[in-house]
């Protein structure tokens, strides 16, 4: 008999939507301004929160703790991977280089844990807090919102 999963899609979902996507720009040797780094990411936030959510609601209701740790391995975990590679291809303006750095070695610092310990999601615990608390505090909107500070 399977044991159903105590925490359902849901609470990935929402545990996960935290992340952080966004593309580059190659448009200046100066890099971006502060203003179009977090339009980007916070656009294309939007598109990955939409990944994740189709992702999430394939795992079926009846699932058991290991399948939901599988999922986040598996299928959650690359996208994330995916989301950092585009941040890193953003290249923000000398002032805010330093400050957008560390948010990414943190939140990719954070997805490690994650694919170390699946089950700090399935739990229910904050996946990026740290990744989200910078990326609030860099100025991103979409990117992070929802998760409590």
């Amino acid at each position: 008999m399977r044991k159903p999963l105590a925490v359902g899609a849901a609470t990935i979902a929402v545990a996960l939507s935290l992340g952080l996507a966004a593309c580059g720009s190659d448009d200046s040797d100066e890099g971006l301004t502060k203003a179009e780094v977090i339009e980007q990411a916070d656009a294309v936030c939007l598109d990955y929160t939409g990944q994740l959510a189709e992702i999430v609601s394939n795992l079926d209701p009846q699932a058991t703790q290991a399948d939901a740790e599988a999922l986040v391995t598996d299928e959650i975990v690359p996208l994330y991977e995916q989301e950092i590679e585009e941040l890193r291809a953003i290249e923000p303006n000398s002032d805010d280089e330093a400050a957008y750095t560390e948010m990414l070695d943190t939140l990719e610092s954070e997805l490690q844990a994650i694919e170390d310990d699946p089950s700090r999601i399935t739990s229910g615990d904050t996946a990026f807090p740290e990744a989200t608390k910078m990326a609030q505090e860099f100025g991103l909107t979409e990117c992070g919102s929802g998760e409590p500070s």
